[in-house]
Parts: C-alpha cells; structure tokens; sequence
C-alpha cells in the first residue's frame, strides 16, 4: 500500500514538473517580440486587378511594364491576352448588323404593307363615290336591269371600303406589335457586341496615375507575377505607387499577431540598406487571416505601419523591410 501511495506522489510530482515547465517553456517563446518582414509599399496606390472577362474565367497576362518602371499617366502598364474575344467581337459585331438590316427590312415590308393598304382605300373610297352617283339615277331614266345592278356594284363597292379599312388598321396594328419585339432584337444584339467590346478595351491597362511600377504576388504560388502567368479576377496584377504615402506592409504568423497591437513602435530596417533604420508605428491589424504559399503552416494577418517621418529617398516602394516591435 505504501509504495503505491509512494507511486502516486510521483505522478503528481511528474506532472507538476511537466506543468510549470511547459508555462516556462511558453512564457520563453513570447518573451520575446516577434520579427516582423514586409515589403514598403504605397498609401494611395494605384492597384492593377485582372479584370472578369466573358467566356473564360481565368486569363493570362501577355505583357507587363518593367517592374521598377517609372509611368506617366495614360502609359500602358497591362496587356491581358485576349484568348477568343477579337474573333467573338468581331462575330457579335457582324451579328448586330445582320440584326439591325433585318429588323429595317421588315420595317420597310410593314411601312409598304400601309401605303399599299391606303392606296387600296383610297380607291375603294372613290369607287363608292362613283358606284354611289350610278346608284341615284331614277329607274324611269334606264332599264331596271341597268338599275338594279348599279345597285349591286354599290354594294360590292362599300364591301371592298370595309375590306380596304380592316387591311389598314391590321398593316398598322402589325407594325406597331412588331416594332418592340424588332427594337428588343437589336437590344439583345447590343447587349451581347457591348459586353464583349467594352472586355476588348479592359485587355490594355493604362496608369491612372505617375509612379514605379510593382508587380503584384501570384497567388498560386507566392511568386511576383509577371509575363506568362495565368490570373484570376480580382487579383492584382500590379500596383503603380509613388512615394508621397509611403507605409510598411507586413504579414505576422496567427501565433504572434497578438503581440502586436495599433499604436505599437516599430523600427524598421531594409534589408538592402542595413544602416538606415525608421522609426514606425503600428495602424492597421487585420482581424482575419489568410493563407501564404510557400510560408508554411498557419494564417497570416496583415499589419500596416506608418513612418513617423518621411523616410529617406532610397524607401521605394517594394523595397524589402524588416521590422522590431519596441
């Protein structure tokens, strides 16, 4: 009974030992602040995205500025390659237009259909007259023979008035009820060219503002996209960035983010200028994570910090940075 007693306040020494040297443990992994690495990046940057296109999803890029590039406003920056869409316009194009003859052509059919009926009208209206001035010469003047059938072609002759006015009013109503199913045709048509030429203009992508060209990072394999790659929607290709609002941009492991709150101080060092430290601070800390190819397991918050002063000229943007949490 004794050595088990003894036994078990053994367990309970193990496990106490294992107990506080796991808090020790702990406590030595976070005394520490982690170090953080981004890259500079602009404010107010103009962000390059792959635009969504029809008939496929995902799109290459066929031409980039030079990465480090200098733009003006209006300069070229992304070509996308166009896949199907030259030949798919070109072919709505021509569509549209075999939409538009056709629909102008059963206008002309309808107008001509009205102007046959009013012409038809118009001589039934005089053939009345005439049949009408036949029909009141008195009996006692000719035979009744000749009289009766003026009677008769009177008649005959209001019967083709009324014919001449239902084919009238039916040439117009026709034309009317077909008006808006032709102009819905060539809408539909419209619709489809636009929607396909307006995607051609979105292939070249122009700089809206002057600055440095920066690719953006392949999602697909954490590499800088560039000549070749195959995009998503609502990727960014590039960014055009200038130096006037400058900031870092970092990404921290989901075990160190809470170490890192707004306000905190950074310094922030270039890892191609190792002498030239910024003094920074915290601004943004994103409230969720995402996943980094090729950065190992776990989600990565993003964290932004702003100079405390301008930084010197050799900050650019894309510049690799590293950073201390004070």
């Amino acid at each position: 009974m004794s050595d088990f007693l003894t036994l078990r306040m053994r367990l309970r020494l193990c496990f106490l030992v294992f107990a506080v040297t796991s808090v020790l443990f702990v406590s030595a992994v976070h005394a520490d602040p982690p170090y953080l690495t981004g890259v500079v990046e602009d404010g107010k940057s103009q962000s390059i995205e792959m635009p969504g296109l029809p008939f496929t999803w995902q799109r290459q890029v066929e031409w980039l500025a030079p990465e480090g590039s200098f733009v003006e406003v209006g300069m070229p920056v992304v070509r996308i390659a166009p896949g199907t869409l030259l030949e798919q316009e070109e072919l709505l194009e021509s569509n549209l237009e075999e939409v538009k003859a056709a629909a102008a052509l059963q206008q002309a059919q309808s107008e001509l259909e009205i102007i046959d009926a009013e012409i038809a009208l118009a001589e039934a209206r005089t053939n009345v007259s005439l049949a009408t001035l036949d029909s009141e010469i008195p009996v006692s003047t000719i035979t009744q023979l000749n009289f009766d059938k003026a009677q008769l072609e009177l008649e005959d002759a209001r019967n083709r008035l009324n014919r001449a006015q239902i084919s009238l009013v039916s040439a117009n109503r026709k034309k009317e009820e077909q008006e808006p199913i032709l102009q819905k045709r060539i809408q539909n048509a419209q619709v489809e060219f636009g929607r396909v030429h307006e995607a051609v203009g979105k292939l070249e992508i122009k700089a809206e503002q002057s600055g440095i060209v920066i690719y953006g990072e392949n999602e697909m394999n954490a590499l800088k996209i560039n000549v070749g790659d195959v995009v998503t929607p609502g990727q960014t290709i590039a960014t055009i960035s200038r130096q006037a609002d400058l900031q870092f941009a970092f990404w921290v492991h989901d075990v160190d983010v809470q170490l890192v709150q707004e306000g905190q101080r950074l310094l922030v060092t270039a890892d191609a200028l190792p002498d030239r430290t910024i003094v920074a601070q915290v601004s943004f800390v994103s409230n969720h994570a995402t996943e980094r190819n090729g950065w190992g397991r776990g989600g990565y918050f993003k964290v932004i910090a702003s100079p405390s002063a301008p930084p010197p000229s050799e900050f650019l943007p894309g510049l690799a940075v590293s950073a201390e949490l004070q």
